[in-house]
């Protein structure tokens, strides 16, 4: 299967974006609580409800990066390392914890929509 063959403008949205997204992921897991309203939402729902919040976040970037790069595997890699520094990070951060299966919905959400963004960009029409 080719790789898509995507017009430059969505490279450089994808990088911009991806960019944009992954500092307020690292604003996001450096505040010691998850944080007004979406703390209330979550509280809601059963235990282990985050990981579709991980899963989400991380799904952004993931096509944010697949726009970037035009390769899954490579776009699932940069948010995956990227969800591996944001996991250590939290480590540090007073009152969050690093956990394997929060790196897993990252994972998961960056790589479904990695897929999703490739399928969609082979339906654009090719450039020579």
């Amino acid at each position: 299967m080719s790789r898509p063959r995507l017009p430059r403008w969505l490279n450089v949205a994808g990088w911009l974006g991806a960019a944009t997204w992954a500092v307020l992921l690292v604003v996001q897991s450096g505040s010691p609580t998850v944080g007004g309203f979406l703390s209330r939402i979550l509280a809601r729902f059963p235990e282990g409800a985050d990981k579709v919040g991980h899963a989400s976040a991380y799904a952004v970037l993931g096509g944010l990066l697949m726009l970037a790069t035009s390769r899954v595997w490579l776009a699932v890699l940069l948010a995956t390392l990227f969800g591996v520094s944001d996991e250590i990070h939290q480590y540090f951060v007073p009152g969050r914890h690093a956990d394997p299966f929060d790196l897993l919905a990252d994972f998961v959400g960056a790589l479904l929509s990695a897929l999703v963004v490739a399928f969609l960009s082979r339906l654009l029409p090719r450039r020579p």
